[in-house]
């Protein structure tokens, strides 16, 4: 009679990287902003893609206010993860930008300077891009995805979390978490918000 196996219980590790829904009527708002802005903000990034813009939260502060609800769920969640029922800083949106990628562009693997939380919102995810990845016979990421790197590669350890990009769905993190985005061969455009909070 072969020995029955133990139970155990399994300590999560690594930075608090969340997943949240958003309000699809918000990202219909920011991509419908998103397209109208025209300064560009690609020498403050470290992405390989020509159009990125900033949001000018001065001139349209919805952004922030409506944004407001995801960043206090991601605190609360983090109070819970690390029972640091204290823990409840004032925070500042410090930049808030869109990203139109197109085939062949990507991110390098990067961190946020100068910040304490960073995001990323998907608004715009193409089928044709997804349809790459079913394709997908090697053991790189997906076409199109993100993938979020953390610790030194071990046999015992998992050091990525790749995601999928879904439409109106938010991914929250530690700023200095590393994380870099695949390229796609596709002729479509994926379209992304990003930005960064600062703890005040």
């Amino acid at each position: 009679m072969p020995a029955i196996i133990p139970k155990h219980k399994y300590f999560f590790f690594g930075p608090y990287l969340t997943e949240m829904e958003v309000n699809p009527e918000y990202c219909q708002r920011l991509l419908k902003t998103g397209k109208t802005l025209k300064k560009s903000y690609r020498s403050n990034l470290a992405g390989q893609i020509d159009q990125e813009y900033n949001f000018d939260l001065q001139k349209d502060p919805w952004i922030v206010k409506d944004f407001e609800i995801y960043i206090n769920s991601w605190l609360d969640g983090f109070r819970s993860f690390t029972r640091g029922t204290q823990f409840n800083p004032t925070y500042e949106v410090h930049d808030f930008w869109i990203n139109f990628q197109k085939s062949k562009e990507y991110n390098p693997l990067h961190i946020h300077m100068n910040c304490d939380l960073s995001f990323i919102l998907w608004l715009q995810v193409p089928q044709k891009m997804l349809n790459e990845g079913k394709k997908n016979i090697t053991s790189a990421a997906n076409p199109g995805s993100t993938t979020f790197v953390y610790g030194e590669p071990r046999w015992d350890v998992i050091t990525e979390k790749i995601c999928t990009p879904k439409k109106n769905t938010l991914m929250m993190f530690p700023a200095n978490l590393r994380h870099h985005v695949m390229h796609f061969n596709s002729k479509v455009t994926r379209i992304s918000v990003s930005g960064n909070i600062k703890f005040v």
